[in-house]
């Protein structure tokens, strides 16, 4: 597991541990949870080329530090939201708190339509000269069975 610390507002680590208390799970795993169903909106995050945003300033007294450990796969798709929607995790995980936690508490916490986080890989192919990197966020199937001449360089899960 890979250890890191996020800061969230207090407001949004109120509402985490109450969700954690009412489904009797631990709140990594609801941050994880709720991170996961970024995916299906991911597109309204476009990024582009320009700086990481930051959630909006408070108060300093207003924030709370979470430590968080996560699973290869699971850091490695944060990684990515960080990168291609161009803001921070701690951002990520204030939307997802706002937009998702009373879908998750409807649900229990149990139950969703989303590919589980238990299969990664970065795959690079050539393409008229030009080096394509393909992401995975799921199982990309047998690497024999890949179209064109993509090479999975790494994988979590799976194969």
């Amino acid at each position: 597991m890979l250890r890191t610390t996020i800061n969230m507002r207090i407001s949004i680590f109120d509402k985490i541990s109450r969700a954690a208390d009412q489904l009797g799970k631990p709140r990594r795993e609801i941050v994880i949870l709720l991170l996961s169903r970024i995916r299906r909106d991911f597109r309204r995050y476009p990024g582009g080329f320009t700086l990481v945003k930051y959630q909006p300033r408070e108060m300093l007294n207003l924030w709370h530090p979470f430590t968080i450990t996560y699973k290869e796969e699971e850091n490695e798709l944060v990684t990515d939201f960080r990168k291609f929607g161009k803001l921070s995790v701690s951002y990520f995980v204030a939307i997802a708190t706002e937009r998702y936690l009373d879908e998750l508490l409807a649900d229990g916490g149990k139950s969703h339509n989303y590919v589980p986080i238990d299969h990664y890989a970065l795959g690079k192919r050539v393409q008229n000269g030009v080096c394509v990197w393909e992401t995975y966020w799921g199982d990309p199937g047998n690497p024999g069975k890949m179209s064109g001449n993509t090479k999975i360089h790494r994988r979590i899960g799976g194969v």
